[in-house]
């Protein structure tokens, strides 16, 4: 695994076991290009992409001592539809105490958080990858283009290059149809 730091955020995961394959960004097709590469949250790209405000589920999160799993996936909020699977590592030392009880209940996506808190923060995507379809295909709508999902894995940077959270960002299949 190239990357030490997310042996604990797979773990106890669906991905526990499954092969992630690193790419460089520009083998990743559109839309999902679009939707990964950036430096962005991915909440707000998201969003955009979808023109619909999003919501979080918690599938399951475990605390230990000041850092916060979770494994979620996020919704457009108007038709329910899922538009990601992630799995989260949150350092909470590195928010104030009104943001950290915010993120511990589970009701509002951590990128939603940031930016309607006004906390200074940076993404930056540390590497790009494709899983099996099959994965996740229980989370997301059935696509017949859905024989691989890409993601990508990020860490969200606070002032004074305080790490706020690393995470694990897969899409769903789009069908062809779908506006880019």
């Amino acid at each position: 695994m190239p990357f030490p730091t997310l042996a604990p955020i797979l773990a106890a995961s669906r991905l526990s076991g499954v092969p992630l394959s690193w790419m460089p960004a520009h083998e990743i097709h559109q839309p999902y290009r679009k939707l990964l590469v950036h430096d962005h949250d991915m909440t707000s790209e998201l969003a955009a992409f979808h023109r619909d405000s999003i919501s979080l589920k918690v599938l399951q999160s475990r605390l230990a001592e000041a850092t916060y799993h979770r494994e979620v996936t996020l919704h457009a909020a108007t038709s329910g539809t899922t538009v990601e699977y992630g799995l989260i590592e949150i350092l909470l030392g590195s928010f104030p105490p009104g943001i950290r009880t915010r993120i511990l209940s589970g009701e509002t996506p951590l990128g939603t958080i940031l930016t309607t808190s006004r906390l200074p923060f940076r993404s930056e995507p540390q590497g790009f990858f494709s899983v099996p379809g099959q994965a996740l295909g229980d989370l997301f709508p059935p696509s017949a283009s859905g024989k691989i999902l890409f993601g990508r894995y990020n860490h969200l940077i606070g002032n004074q290059s305080a790490t706020f959270a690393r995470i694990i960002e897969i899409l769903p299949s789009q069908d062809p149809h779908v506006p880019v």
